[in-house]
């Protein structure tokens, strides 16, 4: 069988982090709700905005998310990455809530990739080894969206991927 290359940390954390906002009640899923699609809209989205996504998410806290990969330690096995989420509302407070949330979810190192490995939503593809917050910048105006303010929060993540016998992605 042949590997699934759409599998990646970021997503699950993604995943993780959506679900996570929802049952803190920071983010109500129904204020996503798009009648064009018939679901509510996830407004944890690519660094690549599509123009269309501005209709769902005009005037709506929301986080763009990337990441960057970094070298690999001794071990290969092991996966090293950081994921930059940038939030963005019109309401200062509702920042400072989703970033406290991030910080309180994911400071832990082990136990939070421990907790990420526990959810029942995560991949089996993937094993979390550590996850913390290398990085979160003070809130300030928007320089991309006019009206939004914004903010930072940098996630250092170390996993591993299931592999076969050759060390290749299962």
């Amino acid at each position: 069988m042949s590997p699934d290359y759409n599998i990646d940390s970021m997503y699950e954390i993604r995943k993780f982090l959506w679900q996570g906002l929802q049952d803190a009640n920071l983010i109500d899923a129904d204020d996503y709700y798009s009648d064009n699609l018939g679901e509510a809209i996830n407004p944890i989205i690519p660094v690549q905005q599509l123009a269309e996504m501005n209709q769902f998410l005009s005037g709506k806290t929301h986080i763009i998310y990337d990441k960057i990969g970094m070298s690999y330690e001794q071990n290969w096995l092991i996966c090293c990455e950081q994921l930059l989420f940038t939030i963005y509302s019109t309401d200062f407070a509702e920042i400072n809530r989703i970033r406290n949330y991030m910080l309180d979810q994911f400071r832990r190192m082990d136990e939070s990739a421990r907790d990420l490995n526990y959810w029942e939503d995560v991949s089996d593809k993937v094993k979390f080894h550590s996850i913390f917050v290398a990085d979160i910048s003070p809130t300030s105006p928007s320089e991309e969206l006019q009206g939004f303010l914004a903010a930072d929060v940098i996630l250092e993540v170390k996993y591993s991927r299931i592999t076969d016998a050759n060390g290749r992605f299962a």
